[in-house]
């Protein structure tokens, strides 16, 4: 007997093209949900509710007997010849069951609610699920991803031609023979690529083949890892579906249905990251590197764009989709939505290690998640949140042990130590190291209690997510990535004030040994040392890392975008572009300001693409990854603009926005309310010097010229396009926002340029480094530099004319001390009650426009209040009338005053 080989079984891709295969089969996954879901929505406006609901009962039967194709699939990618003679067993096996279906409908109807028509079609498509599964793995397993996405698209694509114009002319019955025929039509397009046995490496044709084809026979259909690979999926889609099960047999109808729709919007985000796990396996399978990192990456995109999408209007989405009867389910939604994204994290994991021959441990681990989600259910799950928190919990412990497991594999656990500790050990390495320890120490000590802004976020914090995300969507202007932060850290650390900072003092810290890799990146090593160092001790980075404010996030994202592109011009790769999309998006989902760095860096991406394209070189190689992180960052943000829409809508309808007054907490700069070239020296020397009285503030400003002169040096010295990058990443948004404070004065603040700290800091060590010509000089003024540094650092800790520091703290802890039961506390303006109640909960507590009650013997009343926080002369009016009445009524005042906070005590 001769065997032919027509063409190669397995073809072995260049592990480099890791990312662009899981990117592409995703987005066909993805693009695959979106047309099945509108073929559902299609299918709900065209059928009458009752046809509807047979229709939505037969599509969920459909999914549950479609789901341990999974298991299929992943088998198929790991052994795809071996796997091939299954395929009758599936064909008999899925026609049985078909089979059954359809002469057992009669009993079987009634129990699901489903007609004996539909049952008759679902039972047609039986032969189908397993042999699509089937092929589909066969095709991962040879790289064919255009068949695949093919097949993958094909079946909405029958979906919303055929199974509409079916469902038009015979109701659900034609909108289930759609679906049945979709999947037929799907696995059409994957049985097109047929490897006959013989074209596997294993098959030998010098011997006729005969012996070879012997062996195959002999040996088992499910050999090694992929026998571990079905087993560990079949468990993770136990994992998945269990708790629904659950729930239907323990909880009330109403909570069971709450539960339903959970089920029902975390399958999508498992459904998108689906396929992941699927390219993967043959690929750590061949021994090809690089593949289980933009996995991970992935999956994590897709399960954090997911989570965001629900997080924004949990409530909403969930009437809109399902009715407010399922309104309970939101509660819950954010954490559960968290948790598929997980498993899908847990099943990238399971494919890798099962490909690299640790099946049995990866299975082990998934079959004790599964144990422990069960038992969670069963003691604790007495409603829809217990049940969700219960898969929450396993999905979490699985994943964590997954990974776990991944990284402390004994070689590379060995290797890896002995790599780390060859790092540490070197010079460069133990200075940033001792200059972030003492940044991170610098953060700890906060002399300040916290001010308005702070405790509007703690306030925002302490509500259920669903509650803040709402709160920020219909009060605040900041985006939520922030406070989401903040949200998980009030639940673990409580809400005291180190912890409610905890956050930004993280972030600070991490700004620094960023400095450090910016500037190496940028210029060279010294150049880093000196900014880390800089970096260390500039007041104004100290100061925001003590704030429970979104603005030392914000530089830390900014620094890493900034030095992920300059890794990318100087060196180029993959991960470097996956950093730089990444911190792009975090920077606008932490402060809608951060997109002004995001369009200079565009910019500065399109220019070198032009540059490139007229002196002739190649542009793909750089146009075709910063398309690609565009459209990432693009589709990343979408999310977000309805979010940021109603947010200005609220605002400017309750005349907050532009041409309503000054935002509470808007510090004046030196030239009052109207912007001048004095506006623009002071933030220039709070960026760099931090906060200070005004006497101070005077003198630092009187030195513009010097300013002016380290512009002309660096300008002058033609340090190429890097260092125009980093003037342009300071003056792009520093010009903008001077433009948009000619409309509303309080925007031109260094805080919401914040991005703008850390590139100075980067240029000033640039400056040290670059114009001596000595290492003594190059030393005397990186010391210089860090003394000034040192001096207006103490100088806005520790000055009580700082106009940036308020008391709220002392003055609250004065009153509270004085105060008895029965006492009032007035405060104003009506913004303080959020930092009010978190320094005095127990007292009183009344805004100063309510009037004030009748002198009673034996009880005071107080007044809290912040005159540089006031909205003008109306606001001043008000408190002086209010005083002159509390006055006129014969009480004697007491004034006492604090930083920037004034209390009365009336007798």
């Amino acid at each position: 007997m001769t065997v032919v080989a027509e063409r190669p079984a397995l073809r072995m891709p260049v592990s480099g093209h890791a990312v662009r295969d899981q990117v592409v089969v995703a987005s066909g996954q993805i693009a695959a949900g979106i047309g099945n879901m509108a073929f559902s929505l299609l299918m709900a406006r065209l059928l009458v509710p009752g046809a509807f609901a047979q229709f939505a009962s037969f599509l969920a039967v459909y999914l549950i007997l479609s789901m341990p194709a999974s298991a299929i699939s992943a088998a198929a990618a790991l052994e795809p010849v071996g796997l091939a003679r299954a395929r009758p067993l599936l064909l008999g096996g899925g026609g049985a069951i078909g089979l059954g279906l359809a002469v057992a409908s009669p009993w079987v109807g009634p129990a699901l609610r489903l007609p004996v028509a539909l049952l008759v079609v679902l039972g047609l498509s039986g032969p189908a699920l397993g042999t699509l599964a089937l092929e589909r793995g066969r095709l991962y397993a040879s790289n064919r991803h255009a068949r695949l996405i093919a097949s993958l698209v094909a079946e909405p694509a029958v979906r919303l031609l055929l199974g509409v114009a079916l469902g038009l002319a015979f109701g659900a019955v034609g909108g289930a023979l759609g679906v049945t025929a979709a999947g037929y039509a799907a696995l059409e397009i994957a049985r097109r690529h047929r490897s006959p046995v013989a074209s596997s490496p294993e098959v030998d044709a010098s011997d006729g083949g005969t012996g070879a084809i012997t062996a195959l026979a002999r040996r088992p259909v499910l050999a090694g890892p992929a026998r571990w690979a079905a087993f560990g999926f079949l468990m993770l889609v136990v994992i998945q579906n269990q708790d629904l099960l659950l729930a239907n047999r323990m909880l009330s109808p109403a909570q069971a249905g709450q539960f339903a729709v959970l089920s029902t919007l975390g399958g999508l985000a498992v459904f998108a990251t689906m396929t992941v796990p699927l390219v993967l396996l043959p690929r750590s399978a061949r021994g090809e590197g690089g593949g289980l990192l933009p996995a991970l990456l992935l999956t994590t995109l897709i399960g954090a764009a997911a989570v965001a999408v629900v997080a924004l209007a949990p409530t909403q989405l969930v009437d809109l989709f399902f009715g407010a009867r399922y309104g309970g389910a939101a509660a819950v939604l954010v954490p559960y939505m968290a948790a598929m994204g997980l498993l899908g994290l847990a099943r990238v994991l399971v494919a890798h290690r099962c490909a690299l021959g640790a099946g049995r441990s990866a299975v082990l681990l998934v079959g004790l998640a599964v144990a422990g989600q069960a038992s969670l259910i069963v003691s604790m799950g007495h409603d829809t949140r217990s049940v969700a928190l219960s898969t929450v919990a396993a999905v979490t412990g699985l994943t964590v042990s997954l990974g776990t497991a991944e990284a402390f594999r004994v070689t590379a656990l060995r290797r890896r130590l002995a790599n780390l500790a060859a790092v540490l050990r070197r010079p460069v390495v133990l200075a940033i190291s001792g200059v972030t320890a003492l940044g991170l120490t610098e953060r700890f000590i906060v002399p300040r209690g916290l001010w308005l802004d702070e405790a509007t976020s703690v306030f925002q914090a302490r509500m259920s997510f669903g509650a803040m995300i709402t709160n920020l969507r219909t009060t605040d202007v900041h985006p939520p990535l922030y406070f989401s932060v903040l949200w998980a850290t009030v639940r673990v650390f409580g809400s005291g004030e180190l912890a409610v900072r905890l956050p930004s003092i993280i972030a600070g810290a991490l700004v620094i040994p960023m400095l450090f890799l910016l500037g190496r990146e940028a210029y060279d090593r010294r150049t880093g040392v000196v900014a880390a160092a800089v970096g260390s001790l500039a007041p104004i980075m100290v100061w925001y890392s003590q704030e429970a404010r979104m603005y030392a996030l914000l530089m830390l994202f900014g620094v890493i975008a900034l030095w992920a592109q300059v890794r990318i011009f100087r060196r180029g790769g993959r991960l470097a572009w996956v950093i730089y999309a990444a911190a792009s998006i975090a920077m606008i989902w932490t402060q809608y300001f951060g997109a002004l760095q995001v369009v200079v860096q565009q910019a500065a991406f399109l220019y070198a693409i032009h540059a490139r394209h007229r002196r002739g070189e190649g542009t793909r190689e750089l146009m075709v990854p910063w398309a690609v992180s565009a459209a990432a960052i693009a589709v990343c943000l979408a999310p977000l603009a309805p979010f940021a829409y109603q947010q200005f809508m609220v605002n400017q309808t309750g005349g907050k926005g532009f041409g309503g007054p000054q935002q509470v907490g808007s510090a004046a700069s030196l030239s009052g309310n109207h912007l001048t070239i004095y506006a623009a020296l002071a933030n220039l020397i709070w960026a760099v010097w931090g906060y200070h009285s005004n006497a101070v503030m005077a003198l630092l400003a009187a030195l513009w010229p010097l300013g002016m002169l380290f512009a002309l040096v660096l300008l002058g010295r033609h340090q190429g396009r890097v260092t125009t990058l980093f003037v342009l990443a300071v003056l792009g948004p520093g010009l903008v926002m001077f433009c948009l404070g000619m409309v509303k004065r309080d925007l031109f603040d260094i805080r919401y340029l914040s991005t703008t700290v850390p590139v100075l800091v980067v240029l000033l060590a640039r400056l040290v480094t670059a114009i001596p010509r000595t290492v003594v000089a190059v030393t005397m003024g990186a010391v210089v530099l860090m003394a000034s540094m040192t001096v207006g650092l103490i100088d806005q800790q520790y000055n009580g004319a700082n106009p940036r520091t308020y008391d709220f703290r002392g003055a609250l802890a004065a009153v509270e001390a004085q105060a008895r039961p029965g006492d009032v506390v007035y405060y104003d303006p009506v913004d303080l009650r959020e930092v009010v109640e978190y320094y005095a909960p127990r007292l009183v507590l009344e805004p100063l426009s309510s009037k004030p009650g009748r002198p009673v013997a034996g009880h005071r009343s107080f007044v809290v209040t912040s005159p540089s926080l006031t909205n003008g002369p109306a606001d001043k009016a008000k408190l002086t009338g209010f005083l002159s009445t509390l006055r006129a009524e014969g009480r004697a005042p007491h004034h006492r005053k604090f930083s920037n906070v004034e209390t009365w005590e009336f007798q």
